[in-house]
Parts: structure tokens; C-alpha cells; sequence
């Protein structure tokens, strides 16, 4: 797609993929939990969009798995020396009223938090992490989470998101969805209204007038401008 644009009145945000990139060090910590447990890393990074409790009831029924959850997010987080945003991340955040987005993440509080500061990006006012939503996406719980805490209905909410499951999880809870190729190719996020390379692609325009509190979200090299008589 060529040229867009949406109008919404929020956006909601993956964290892992979208906004930071973490994928590797999340990836290479799984992936050794998986060989310590004798398990195929491949199998289990198939399944990396669950939250880290579904993934070890999957795969390591035996275990308790909220200390194992934990004890595999204080191995990430001793491999975690750098971490870095995405491109266009803050800038796009900043142009945003603070309750007019939020993030949607199957990792945990503490790791979040963790990886907004690392990168240094602000903590949203509504922060969705997988405690407060035990199913991982494609489960849409979350995102109908996020829209109610900002008082927006979910079809006034545009949701950017990295991988296939996000997107199913965004649209099922009735939200577009921008998908960026940061984590997964093009083909892989057919279902997304368009598809983007980076973050650093989107604009947000916000509405004057009789349309406070709505804004545009559209591709940079789309020119018109809302107040423009023409």
C-alpha cells in the first residue's frame, strides 16, 4: 500500500518488536531455557507471542512455572547490556496526548518497565502486561483492555503491532492494525490494513476544531494537511 491513512482517537502499541528492540536477547534467552530443558528452540520460539507462563505450561508442565518465569526473565535481563528504540518511536510518541495511546506487551511489568528505560522511552499511562492478561495474543484481551482504560472504543484505536498473533489479537478486539516488518516479512502480516518498514514512516496529524481528539495517522510522504481549504 502505497499511501494511507486512519483516523482514530488512540494508538496502542506492542512494546517487544514495535517500539524496542529486544527480540534478540528475548529470542537467545528462550532459546537456552529450551536447550536446558531439552526441548527443540525452535518449537518454543515458534510460540514466542504467548505470555512467558503460557509458554511454560506448554512446554515444561512439571515446573512451577511463575518461578520459572522469573527466573528466566533475571537471565534476559543479565544479557540485556544494550538496548536500543526503534527508529521514529519516540518522536511518534511524543507527538501523541498522553492519554491517547498505550502499550499492549506479553512480557511482564518488571521487564517493561525495564526496557522503556533502557530505551528511553516513557511509561504509558495505560501499561498492559501479560499479569493482567494471563492469556497471551492472539488472545484479544489486552487490546479490549487498553481501549477501555482509555475510554476509547476500540474501533476508534489504531494498533500497531510486529507479529501475525498481535495482529489477529489487535483485530479481533475491533481495532486497525498497522503492521512493521521489524520481526516478521510482509507476507507474514497480510491481515494488517497496511504494512510499514518502520516507525519512522508514520506521521500523526492531530485534528483542530470540531475534531479534538482525533487525529490522522498516515504514511510521511502522503501531503495534505487537514486545515488546508483547497
Amino acid at each position: 500500500m502505497a499511501g494511507f491513512q486512519f483516523d482514530a482517537r488512540a494508538i496502542v502499541f506492542d512494546l517487544d518488536g514495535v517500539l524496542v528492540d529486544t527480540m534478540p536477547t528475548i529470542r537467545a534467552a528462550w532459546a537456552e531455557w529450551a536447550a536446558e530443558r531439552g526441548l527443540a528452540p525452535e518449537e518454543v520460539l515458534a510460540s514466542i507471542h504467548l505470555t512467558g507462563i503460557e509458554l511454560i505450561e506448554r512446554f515444561a508442565p512439571g515446573i512451577d512455572p511463575l518461578a520459572e518465569a522469573r527466573r528466566i526473565s533475571a537471565r534476559q535481563a543479565s544479557i540485556e547490556t544494550a538496548l536500543n528504540r526503534f527508529d521514529g518511536a519516540l518522536d511518534l510518541i511524543e507527538r501523541l496526548p498522553s492519554n491517547a495511546w498505550a502499550i499492549v506487551t506479553s512480557a511482564r511489568v518488571e521487564p517493561a518497565l525495564r526496557h522503556l528505560a533502557m530505551a528511553g522511552l516513557p511509561v504509558p499511562n495505560v501499561l498492559i502486561t501479560a499479569e493482567q492478561t494471563p492469556r497471551g495474543k492472539p488472545d484479544p484481551a489486552g487490546y479490549r483492555m487498553a481501549a477501555d482504560r482509555l475510554a476509547v472504543a476500540p474501533g476508534d484505536c489504531v494498533a500497531i503491532e510486529d507479529s501475525p498473533a498481535g495482529i489477529r489479537a489487535a483485530l479481533d478486539a475491533g481495532m486497525t492494525v498497522i503492521g512493521v516488518t521489524t520481526t516478521h516479512a510482509v507476507s507474514e502480516l497480510s491481515h494488517a490494513a497496511a504494512v510499514i518498514s518502520s516507525l519512522d514512516n508514520l506521521e500523526v496529524v492531530l485534528r483542530p476544531g470540531q475534531d479534538l481528539g482525533w487525529m490522522g495517522i498516515r504514511r510521511k510522504d502522503r501531503i495534505e494537511h487537514f486545515d488546508d481549504p483547497s
